[in-house]
């Protein structure tokens, strides 16, 4: 017997025990800005653009960031908690040691983001965009990512654990090494680009639904024995 590969260790954020209370001002954020060692919570930053921000070392509490247009956004030990990222937009963004919790990112893309040891835990990421993204020791767990895009993206060894992917589209993308754990593929597209994860199903109907996914990737209709009678 193969020995069993052991699981994927994601560094948690590193922050200081004291945190600064930090409050948005009237201008918002700008360029460039660095927010460090602070937490902000229940902060409105919907509809915010700007670009080249750096926040690290902080913890972001029930803030709102729906509608924001961050480019190139730096997140470096950061923990977002029941946070709203609705619609946002952070293109080319990093993150390393992130932690996301119970938060909402309906519709938020993020064409071309970099993550490194992140965590995302009963999240909504339902219409979700991740192109041409590159994940390195990335774990969702108890995430709905419903009609996710996930084209061309470097899922290498990317965790997804008790995971909704209904209708989510994998096509281009390069999964050589990722884990799917008891997920939900009804509808799934471009599992074909999945070459070289590993799926594991606990539920005949979740293992039901990623053969049809595959077959259907393959052009392989399933039929009933009982439509090929014997002459």
């Amino acid at each position: 017997m193969a020995a069993r590969k052991p699981a994927v260790r994601i560094a948690t954020p590193r922050l200081r025990g004291q945190l600064d209370v930090y409050e948005v001002g009237p201008d918002g954020v700008e360029d460039e800005d660095r927010l460090t060692d602070v937490t902000l919570d229940e902060q409105d930053l919907s509809e915010l653009v700007a670009k080249h921000v750096e926040i690290s070392g902080a913890r972001l509490n029930r803030c709102n960031l729906g509608g924001s247009d961050l480019e190139k956004l730096n997140l470096v030990d950061v923990v977002l908690d029941h946070c709203d990222l609705a619609n946002a937009r952070w293109s080319d963004a990093a993150g390393t040691r992130l932690a996301v919790t119970s938060s909402r990112l309906t519709g938020f893309a993020g064409p071309g983001m970099t993550l490194q040891h992140v965590a995302v835990r009963d999240s909504v990421l339902d219409f979700s965009s991740f192109r041409f993204a590159k994940f390195t020791k990335v774990e969702f767990t108890d995430c709905r990512l419903q009609n996710a895009d996930f084209v061309s993206a470097d899922l290498t060894g990317t965790v997804f654990r008790r995971c909704d992917l209904t209708a989510v589209e994998f096509s281009q993308s390069r999964a050589v090494g990722a884990v799917f754990v008891d997920c939900r593929w009804e509808g799934t597209k471009g599992i074909a680009s999945l070459a070289g994860a590993q799926i594991a199903n606990t539920s005949p109907i979740d293992t039901l639904a990623v053969t049809v996914a595959m077959a259907s990737a393959l052009d392989i209709t399933l039929t009933d024995p009982a439509d090929h009678p014997e002459e």
